[in-house]
């Protein structure tokens, strides 16, 4: 395992765009200083990161490290992706986890992605959990998004569980979750008639936790009911930072058109299960930097 490094909470590229964000608002009067900073900050890459401390996670994967990467949508971090791919290349992480939407459903030429997850897979071991937009892929669509990203050399983790080896200490496992359809659009296509997800759904769908867990799971909205099912972290996304963020307010508006969603960005537990949502990369964002998230988990038993 690579030993941690204690990195600034934001890149240098971040910092330095920052100042140029602020010499171009400060020419400019007020009331067009939110247009400029919107078309600016879609081209930001922010990394972000976060330890988080686990009662159950053996010794030896104390400083485990995780790059959290989701929601990338349609877009291009510049071309293939390479600033991403860059970052990642810079962190060097021991495993890369894609917590879902890393397609739009109107995709149908999945060229693109397949050169970014075989970039991915080519610095440390990649898993990849389903998103709303995967589940919204047509049936035979689908197929050919799962068998492309198995052929880049990620591994798809669809109500799996993976154990992670490391010689001397028992392992560190990586579940996914594939949630139901109809906790994202009821049968109308619309967002009135949510259909529940229990801890026992997740049970059925994954089986018993097994020892200390990392759940992919898209959707953070369901805290309760990862909690109920025993995750020690759950890595999720979907909810884009609340698309437009606001000072002492947090995101505006989640994906189902719900005004302030309670799980936004950020950590937040629930018992003994910690959750971190990612703002994620897609678009549409307003005071909302795109970003991704290095995760380093450390050991209390150490």
């Amino acid at each position: 395992m690579r030993q941690q490094v204690s990195p600034p909470h934001v890149s240098r590229e971040t910092n330095h765009l920052k100042e140029v964000y602020h010499d171009i608002l400060d020419s400019f009067p007020t009331a067009d200083s939110a247009g400029i900073w919107f078309c600016i900050e879609q081209h930001v890459l922010r990394v972000r990161k976060q330890t988080l401390s686990l009662g159950h996670l053996p010794a030896g994967w104390d400083g485990v490290s995780l790059l959290q990467i989701t929601d990338l949508h349609h877009r291009q971090m510049g071309r293939g992706n390479c600033r991403i791919i860059r970052q990642a290349q810079q962190l060097q992480p021991d495993v890369i986890v894609l917590t879902g939407d890393m397609i739009s459903r109107d995709m149908r030429d999945f060229h693109e992605i397949s050169s970014f997850l075989q970039a991915l897979s080519k610095i440390s071991p990649t898993y990849l959990c389903t998103g709303n937009h995967e589940l919204d892929l047509p049936p035979e669509v689908q197929q050919e998004f799962w068998a492309m990203a198995e052929q880049a050399g990620c591994h798809p983790l669809r109500n799996e569980t993976a154990p992670l080896e490391k010689s001397g200490c028992p392992p560190l496992y990586l579940a996914g979750a594939e949630l139901a359809y109809g906790i994202y659009r009821d049968d109308n296509r619309g967002f009135r008639h949510l259909q529940p997800y229990t801890a026992d759904d997740l049970t059925q769908a994954l089986g018993t936790r097994q020892g200390c867990t990392v759940l992919l799971a898209h959707n953070p909205l369901l805290l309760d009911s990862y909690a109920g099912w025993g995750a020690d972290v759950v890595l999720s996304g979907h909810v884009h930072g609340g698309m437009v963020r606001l000072p002492f307010v947090g995101g505006v508006l989640s994906p189902e058109r719900r005004f302030f969603p309670k799980y936004d960005k950020g950590l937040y537990e629930k018992g003994g299960t910690k959750l971190y949502v990612s703002g994620g990369i897609g678009k549409p964002r307003l005071f909302n930097p795109p970003e991704i998230n290095m995760i380093y988990l450390n050991s209390v038993q150490k």
